[in-house]
């Protein structure tokens, strides 16, 4: 059938990203996997083989597309509300209440290279973490960058800033970009979070988009 879902979910100070899809008859699976700085940290994976017998291909298709939205809602549901038992450094916790939105902003996400950090197809950014208002270097914060076109994100990449507040992110950039895609850099300390965005176009000129902070 090979159709599926993808969701960023935000719990607590962390950005996860829930992708649910069947991979088609050769694999008889309903699989959703939890990605959180682009490393796997939760898998489930249900068979429906023995559903799918003597069923013709037409209600097929349309139950397996609910069983696959209800799987991929309840993944959620149990991430958001910190019952997922995912892998990794720390347990997902819930949000926190509305009054403390206002830490969730505060960090400056810089590129030191905006010219030279594409090339021969290897994209290697530099990035420096900072505070916004007492420019503070920022350490041990987590940093990932994914590329995102039409609510799907694919992570790329992902480190940890060092002592100085810096970090580089390596990765192979797809040969073929779709029109519209953006190439997104978020770093995430505790509630604060910061952003970069980069504009891409499928056929290149030679030019590299600037980033644009958010």
């Amino acid at each position: 059938m090979n159709f599926g879902f993808n969701s960023n979910v935000r719990v607590g100070g962390a950005i996860y990203h829930v992708q649910t899809e069947d991979r088609g008859p050769s694999h008889p699976f309903l699989d959703t996997v939890v990605y959180k700085a682009g490393r796997v940290v939760y898998k489930r994976s249900i068979s429906y083989e023995k559903f799918a017998g003597g069923v013709v291909p037409e209600s097929l298709a349309k139950k397996l597309h609910e069983r696959l939205a209800q799987q991929h809602r309840e993944v959620i549901a149990e991430l958001e509300a910190g019952t997922l038992p995912i892998h990794g450094k720390q347990q997902a916790t819930a949000a926190p209440p509305a009054e403390n939105a206002d830490t969730h902003e505060g960090l400056d996400l810089r590129l030191t290279n905006p010219k030279t950090w594409l090339a021969a197809g290897n994209a290697i950014l530099e990035i420096e973490l900072r505070e916004k208002n007492s420019e503070q270097r920022i350490g041990d914060a987590d940093v990932e960058v994914c590329l995102e076109h039409d609510k799907q994100r694919i992570p790329c990449a992902d480190a940890c800033t060092d002592a100085n507040g810096c970090a580089t992110l390596k990765f192979p950039m797809p040969p073929n970009v779709e029109e519209g895609s953006a190439l997104v850099v978020r770093a995430a300390d505790g509630s604060r979070r910061g952003e970069l965005r980069f504009k891409l176009k499928s056929k290149p000129h030679g030019k590299i988009p600037a980033p644009v902070a958010r």
